[in-house]
């Protein structure tokens, strides 16, 4: 039987012996013979992923310095399963932008964002781990009463008001987001669309993996219905924490020799000296990380990419911008 989703107007061939059925495209429920949407919010994702530990090691196995004997001598010791509540959302603006720039100067312009999000309705390091979390659309169920026994089942702590606010927030820094490529002076003069569709509190598995690797313990968060690997822990060889000391002292040595290069040629004036200390900082800047995971023993991966800043950059842009705006000045006539 052909039916017709009331959202985005797919086609759909469903049974005849159905009553409700899931878009494929969008994942609205709705009543197959009236088109309403239901009224149904509660939902779960069935546990696809049977061996999460194998998963993890498979992806750990692909990490740069891992030792290479991990999944031989390593132990597993523990698997929990955390049934997490999670707030679907679909997520549509439209917004006026008035910007700025060097090369078109006042404009107009209009951005648009489409998205669906997951926001967590418990708290918790899984809760932070699923912060952003690119959640699958299809294949959820009508919620089960089973789910409460299938392993560790957790109620929501916050209300769906909150979760209201909090996809309208993301909504409006997404808009935001886009209206700065497009140019870096820039305000949100009108809302066109701000659409944020609550698409029902979804029951999501997600594996906690322990295993020991000579005498140390590691985790492993795994999804339960992708099996995506959200963050693992793993051992760094000897080996590769040497290799990448040795790289952050190039790195640091290459950024005083090319300090050392701009003095000869600019004089030891102060434009000579800032540019000379500017190289040393961004040595120093690109060997931080090295330095970081040589000390370490324990390092975290992940399959996703999390919308967490890079220090080291960070730390460089914020020393670098008041050269490169104009904030300090440098007279040569003067010196």
């Amino acid at each position: 039987m052909e039916t017709r989703c009331p959202v985005c107007g797919a086609e759909i061939e469903v049974p005849k012996t159905i009553s409700t059925t899931e878009c494929p495209y969008c994942g609205t429920v709705f009543d197959v013979k009236t088109g309403e949407k239901s009224r149904l919010e509660h939902f779960y994702f069935p546990v696809y992923v049977k061996d999460p530990y194998d998963k993890l090691m498979r992806f750990l196995g692909r990490q740069y310095g891992v030792p290479t004997d991990l999944k031989l001598s390593s132990t597993y010791t523990k698997r929990l399963l955390h049934i997490v509540p999670i707030f679907f959302y679909h997520l549509h603006g439209r917004a006026l932008v008035e910007a700025k720039s060097r090369k078109l100067g006042s404009f107009t312009a209009v951005v648009e964002e489409v998205d669906d999000i997951g926001i967590p309705a418990f708290s918790g390091k899984i809760a932070e781990l699923l912060k952003e979390y690119p959640f699958p659309l299809r294949g959820k169920k009508f919620f089960e009463e089973k789910l409460k026994t299938m392993g560790i089942y957790y109620e929501p702590e916050i209300e769906r008001v909150e979760a209201d606010r909090t996809a309208e927030t993301l909504l409006t820094e997404k808009l935001s987001k886009e209206a700065s490529e497009v140019a870096e002076n820039f305000r949100l003069t009108k809302f066109l669309e701000f659409k944020v569709e609550h698409k029902g509190l979804v029951y999501y598995p997600i594996w906690e993996l322990e295993y020991q690797y000579k005498g140390n313990v590691f985790k492993g968060f795994i999804d339960g219905v992708t099996g995506t690997v959200i963050q693992g822990e793993h051992p760094l060889a000897l080996r590769s924490r040497v290799i990448q000391f040795t790289w952050s002292l190039v790195f640091i040595a290459t950024g005083i020799l090319f300090g050392f290069l701009v003095l000869q040629q600019s004089g030891t004036g102060l434009p000579g000296i800032v540019a000379a200390l500017f190289s040393f900082i961004a040595g120093v800047a690109a060997a931080l990380p090295q330095l970081i995971r040589t000390g370490v023993r324990k390092v975290s991966a992940s399959e996703i990419l999390h919308p967490t800043p890079d220090k080291p950059k960070e730390i460089l842009k914020k020393i670098s911008k008041p050269l490169l705006s104009g904030e300090i000045t440098l007279k040569y006539g003067e010196i």
